[in-house]
């Protein structure tokens, strides 16, 4: 597309967003770049050199088990060595070639290895299926990652063996960071993005809440030194993203929350968030070998900004935020003057990462509603302001900063008017 011109009007925006809403990943755009909102997963990995070749085995296993879930097939695969993209066949996908070809990288110093495949014909277009696979020989510069794009029908009828596969290979790929919700699907892009997905992108956040945004390639930047203390604060290794869907909290982010397992689950004491407790080995980020935690808010949901604030990432939000990467680079290509299509840029990037924050206006004044809680029958350990407290103990609400406070029974819940949630929701900590 030429980026002197709009790339959808008014009408198509209107018309793919309800599409959006009554069905996902369904596609607009040019022949072969079609764009739609998809499912996705990825897995930031921190490692050494030593592990490069355990983890390449180790994403290839994972690739093949994929295989046997997917109900689309691939069409085309990436050629390492013709660093082009080619008919799927089962010899390219296979794991006799692909190990071939980590043991080539092994050998070759400073090569990487990647897995790269898509089930629509282009590589430039929104997948129902799709993989892309990168283990960095240089570590310490950069997250190595594993991202899948899985095909929401398929999931909403396999949910068990979809939840088993994701839990297993968090065990096997033990990532500092895992992310999974929606996202204008990117898997297969690459690395140097796209214009025409980095306005999809910005079209949908002003529409849904639970949109998540994941350029692995941009955002996987890991040099973090303890000893200069130099930290790229646009990239992942500086914190944690806003999360909208499941997410992982690794011991090391975790420890530098500075907030035991016990305190995390009393924090999102909910019954409709799920933790997972993960087992981890002793390590360099990990010295007292404790579990990491992933962390499930409710079903996976686009939210809709005119259905009003999700409370379950509003409660997480209130967790993570001291480990949130605000400064997070949510474009692709650099921003210009005179663009005449919406787009993220370093002004608007840190209000979207913030738009769960009490003090938010995303995405405007008039479109932001109050929360909309998730059940409307009574919770235990939720109570709403001005209602008598169910039960005594240690309760807070993210409608307000450092409100932790013990209550006892009885006692009225405090309102705050003035916040931008809405109404004033409390949640008791578990003891």
């Amino acid at each position: 597309m030429s980026t002197s011109e709009l790339y959808l009007s008014e009408e198509e925006i209107a018309e793919f967003i309800a599409d959006t809403k009554a069905e996902t990943q369904t596609f607009y755009g040019y022949e072969s770049q079609e764009y739609g909102v998809c499912p996705y997963i990825t897995f930031y990995v921190y490692h050494g050199k030593e592990d490069f070749l355990p983890l390449c085995h180790e994403v290839i296993e994972l690739h093949q088990e994929l295989q046997t879930l997917i109900d689309s097939p691939y069409k085309k695969v990436y050629n390492s060595k013709t660093q082009a993209w080619v008919k799927a066949t089962p010899e390219k996908l296979g794991r006799e070639m692909l190990q071939q070809h980590a043991k080539l990288a092994a050998d070759d110093a400073f090569q990487s290895f990647r897995i790269c495949a898509t089930d629509m014909e282009s590589p430039s277009a929104s997948s129902r299926w799709a993989l892309y696979a990168f283990v960095d020989y240089v570590p310490q510069m950069h997250y190595s990652f594993v991202k899948i794009t899985f095909r929401d029908s398929w999931y909403r009828n396999n949910k068990a063996t979809w939840h088993a596969f994701v839990k297993r290979w968090l065990q096997r790929l033990q990532p500092e960071q895992c992310y999974s919700g929606y996202e204008i699907g990117t898997t297969t892009i690459g690395v140097m993005g796209a214009y025409e997905s980095d306005v999809m992108e910005r079209i949908c956040a002003e529409h849904f809440y639970g949109l998540d945004i994941d350029h692995p390639w941009k955002m996987g930047f890991q040099y973090n030194d303890d000893e200069d203390g130099w930290v790229n604060h646009a990239a992942l290794g500086s914190g944690i993203r806003t999360p909208t869907w499941s997410f992982l909290l690794s011991p090391l982010w975790r420890s530098k929350l500075g907030l035991s397992v016990a305190e995390v689950k009393a924090r999102l004491a909910h019954p409709d968030i799920h933790i997972s407790e993960i087992p981890y080995p002793t390590g360099k980020h990990n010295p007292h070998g404790e579990q990491a935690l992933w962390i499930q808010l409710g079903e996976l949901s686009l939210y809709p900004v005119d259905e009003g604030l999700p409370e379950l990432p509003v409660i997480a939000n209130a967790l993570i935020k001291p480990i949130r990467c605000d400064l997070l680079q949510l474009f692709t290509l650099d921003p210009w003057a005179n663009d005449p299509n919406p787009r993220f840029d370093f002004e608007n990037g840190p209000l979207w990462m913030a738009r769960f924050d009490p003090n938010s206006q995303w995405p405007t004044p008039q479109t932001r509603r109050p929360i909309m809680p998730t059940l409307n029958k009574p919770q235990a350990g939720r109570c709403e302001a001005n209602a008598p407290c169910p039960q005594a103990g240690t309760w807070w609400t993210p409608a307000k900063p450092d409100a932790r406070r013990a209550f006892a029974v009885g006692d009225i819940m405090p309102d705050y008017p003035d916040s931008s949630y809405g109404t004033t929701i409390w949640y008791r900590e578990a003891e």
